[in-house]
């Protein structure tokens, strides 16, 4: 507990809701028109992407509809939180520095392929641009995450290391 609250009635007054999605009690991640959402009813709402039946756009529809509980976009929805991504404009959820999965992982392989000048290794561009190029880039998130765990060599850059790794299923 934070030293901020006095006692944990504070911190679940400041801080807990019941969701309006799923109905479970606790932290709530955001405020959204049809009130607090808990952590999993966001992920899950920012998920879905599709043409809008309100206005027909193509976009992020995390927005239910009050009559018949539809996926709308945020702008009909009317969310005041922007999701857009603040490098390439996509609407989803957001990371670090509000930038979408695709430019974090497109940065997290940048660090990791570096040739030590701040560049990917010239060798390395196709691959680096296969892997942001990926349909679901949470599948490049996890392959980025798993590079760079200690028992494949706790972040140091493969194209800096020099060493051939040859690993195996353990």
């Amino acid at each position: 507990m934070s030293p901020a609250y006095r006692t944990p009635e504070q911190q679940e007054r400041w801080h807990k809701r019941t969701c309006a999605r799923c109905g479970r009690f606790g932290f709530f991640a955001a405020v959204w028109p049809d009130g607090p959402v808990c952590r999993t009813c966001e992920c899950r709402a920012l998920r879905v992407q599709g043409r809008c039946p309100e206005c027909g756009e193509h976009r992020l529809l995390p927005g239910l509809r009050p009559a018949d509980a539809v996926a709308i976009c945020t702008g009909c929805a009317d969310f005041r939180p922007s999701y857009a991504c603040s490098r390439c404009g996509q609407e989803s959820q957001l990371r670090a520095g509000r930038l979408c999965l695709r430019c974090t992982l497109s940065d997290r392989l940048a660090a990791l392929l570096d040739d030590g000048t701040g560049q990917v290794r010239p060798e390395l561009v196709p691959l680096h641009r296969m892997l942001v190029a990926m349909k679901n880039p949470r599948t490049g998130a996890e392959l980025a995450r798993w590079a760079t765990t200690e028992r494949w060599g706790g972040g140091e850059t493969v194209a800096r290391s020099g060493k051939r790794r040859h690993r195996t299923h353990a």
